[in-house]
Formats: C-alpha cells, structure tokens, sequence
C-alpha cells in the first residue's frame, strides 16, 4: 500500500479550477488498488460533505485542515500578508509531516510555494516527492521555487508537453498527464439547447458563441485573447452573439471597452462568474464554444475548459497554440483559426456557421474524443508513474 498526501493551500469551498483539478486527481488515485490518499491543506477547516458535492466526488477521501492561512482573507493581496501566509503553511506543514511520518509513503503537490515543506519531507524525512508542474512563471522568486523543486523531487508530472521539454533537462523523471477532464454528471442531454437558454435566460433566436472561464489577468498578467473574438464581432452577421460567463469584480470591463471601440457592445453579453456545476448548461446552450490562447502563450499554458467543451456536444474553436492542438485536432473535432487575429477568428466562426454538417461532424467526434481524457485514466497514469518511481528509483 503507498499513502500518498496531496498537500496544498487551498480552500476547500473555492471554486477555483485548482481546487477542482487537486481534489479529483486525489480521488482518481486514491480509486488505483495498492493506493490510500489524504488530502492536507492548510487552509480552514470546511464542511467536508459540502466539499465533496460541490467538486462532484463520488468517492470520498480522507482531508486534514490544518487551519493556519485563510485564501479569503481581506489581506491576500497585500505582499506582507503572503509571506506570512508562505512561512505559515510550510511551518504548519513541517510539523505536520513530521508528527505522521509513520503515516504516509509520499507526498504530492502542486504550488511551488510549498516547496520547503515538501523537499523536508524528501531531505529530512527520507520520503518519495512528486510535483505536478503547470506553469513556467514569471515572477522570479516563484520560479526559483519551481525550479528548486523541479531538481529535487523524485518524480515530476507535467500538464502539457511543452512543460516537460521545459523541464526535464532539471528532471529526466518526468511524464505528461492532461490536468482535467469532463465531469459527465454535470452534463443534462435529453434537453436542446433552447430549454438552456429559457433556464439561463439568453437570447433564443440569436447564434450564440461562447466562452466560459477565466476574463482577467492570471499570476503572469496574462489574459485569454477574448478582444479578438469581440473584434471579430463587426464582420460576422448580426445574429451572432457573443457571450463571455467568467467575470469577477469587474475584471471583464477591459473587454467591454474593446466592444464599444468597436460599436458591437449590444452584441456582447458578459456575465458574472458561475458554480461550475452550471457551466455545463452555458455549452450545451451555445451553438460555438470558443477556446482562445493566452495573449502571452508561455510555456504550459494548458486551458482546462477545453475538456468540459469536448463533453458539451456543441462545435469548438480553439486558437492556434501548441497546448490546445495537443487536445483538439483541427477539422476533426474542432476548427482550429488559421491566424490568432480577429480576421481568423471570423473567418472559423463563418466556416462552422455556414455549415451545418461541418458542425454535426465536430460535434460527434469531441465527444470521441472526450473519452480520452477521463479521471479514471489520469488516477491510472500517476499512480502507474508514482509506483514505477517508488519501486525503480
């Protein structure tokens, strides 16, 4: 049996893509034979059931709250609360490893600001370490953590193959494992799209593209290239609308301005942030579901709405960017543009539109497709590695 502690900061409540992504990755290995996994966060303690729902777990799994940072706190944003927050959770954590070293095989982790907690477990503790690695980041010193850890793990699982070409010259131990997959509970198909739209209540004649997802900067100050599609607005016939769900606090009024430069802003419909067991009905109501890149296409980048879109049954779009054509194939079963401008976003957007056939076709094989990327087949493939790692060192 290895025990494996999946130790991170997140606050089990949020409903962040991370915390979805951490929590059922720890469900699909803690499901492999030969497996028992524990999810650590130093976060407060949450209403463990609640949690359990809200990620759609349908296997349950052990969670220790240590109870020592708060992600919500008013400060969070402030430099000196987060480096009380970074000395906090690796302290907390230290001592926790270190009271149930007899307790757990190995660790997993995620966020590079857990570094020091987890090459103690390694250094000190004599313990295996594994690393899921979803970004090469700009700030420096977030970097240097990534980096540290990078070197030191046993074992290092990476979101997109650019990130392990990046990475496995500091680490020859390293595989590619997609970080998401659909939730097919969440998906109603006995409804049209029209039922979706009365629920949502969104325009029922309109053609709908949509987007569903992060609309601000993420931590490189890098956003999704959705002024292009905005853009793209003013050449398409007038029955197209455009629809963004994803704002929080107003981080979406930088596109509203790129709307009215361009006089299509009663064409563009943004709406506030959404539980994601309801952004299923937002695809399932839109008749193009649109995929961009980031602006800055760094190394990693790996869009996980990529793979609820696959299980909507609706046609994709998706920019030109190495992360997402590892996922979805032009043609096949998605278009992807020819040029990441408004002029390639127009011209994909017309070529789906004008025919019908094309986008029955699509969406027949991204629901093929979807079947590649499951839970149960991540759970396999890192616990597979994680086994290999431990036995074959």
């Amino acid at each position: 049996m290895i025990r494996l502690l999946f130790i991170s900061r997140i606050n089990l409540l949020a409903g962040r893509t991370n915390v979805y992504n951490l929590a059922k990755t720890c469900e699909a290995v803690n499901a492999q034979e030969g497996f028992h996994a524990t999810l650590v966060t130093t976060d407060q303690e949450s209403d463990s059931q609640v949690f359990f729902h809200k990620m759609a777990i349908h296997n349950p799994f052990g969670i220790v709250s240590l109870k020592v940072t708060n992600t919500v706190s008013k400060y969070s944003s402030q430099s000196w609360y987060e480096i009380i927050v970074f000395l906090a959770a690796n302290l907390s954590l230290i001592w926790f490893l270190l009271k149930s070293m007899k307790a757990f095989d190995a660790v997993y982790f995620r966020d590079e600001s857990l570094s020091p907690a987890a090459l103690f477990a390694k250094a000190i503790l004599r313990k295996k370490v594994f690393f899921e690695i979803h970004s090469v980041l700009e700030s420096k010193s977030r970097q240097i953590l990534n980096m540290a850890a990078i070197r030191s793990v046993d074992g290092v699982i990476a979101i997109s193959a650019g990130l392990k070409r990046y990475y496995e010259k500091s680490n020859k131990n390293i595989f590619i494992s997609l970080c998401s997959a659909a939730e097919d509970s969440w998906f109603d198909y006995s409804h049209h799209k029209e039922d979706f739209r009365k629920e949502l209540r969104l325009p029922i004649k309109a053609y709908l593209i949509g987007y569903t997802g992060v609309v601000g900067a993420n931590p490189n100050d890098d956003y999704y290239e959705l002024d292009d599609i905005v853009k793209s607005l003013k050449t398409l016939p007038e029955e197209v609308i455009c629809v963004v769900v994803g704002e929080l606090n107003a981080n979406a009024d930088w596109l509203r301005h790129v709307a009215r430069g361009c006089g299509v802003e009663d064409r563009l419909m943004i709406l506030q942030w959404q539980e994601r067991s309801i952004i299923p009905k937002y695809l399932q109501a839109f008749d193009i579901i649109l995929i961009p890149k980031r602006k800055k296409d760094l190394v990693g980048d790996s869009p996980a709405k990529m793979f609820p879109a696959l299980a909507s049954r609706r046609p994709i779009i998706g920019g030109r960017a190495e992360c997402i054509e590892e996922v979805l194939t032009d043609g096949v079963d998605a278009v992807i543009v020819g040029q990441n401008n408004p002029e390639g976003w127009a011209q994909a957007i017309l070529k789906v539109y004008h025919d019908p056939n094309l986008a029955q076709s699509l969406s027949h094989q991204a629901s093929i497709t979807k079947g590649k990327y499951t839970w149960e087949r991540r759970g396999i493939a890192i616990a597979k590695f994680i086994k290999q790692t431990i036995n074959h060192p």
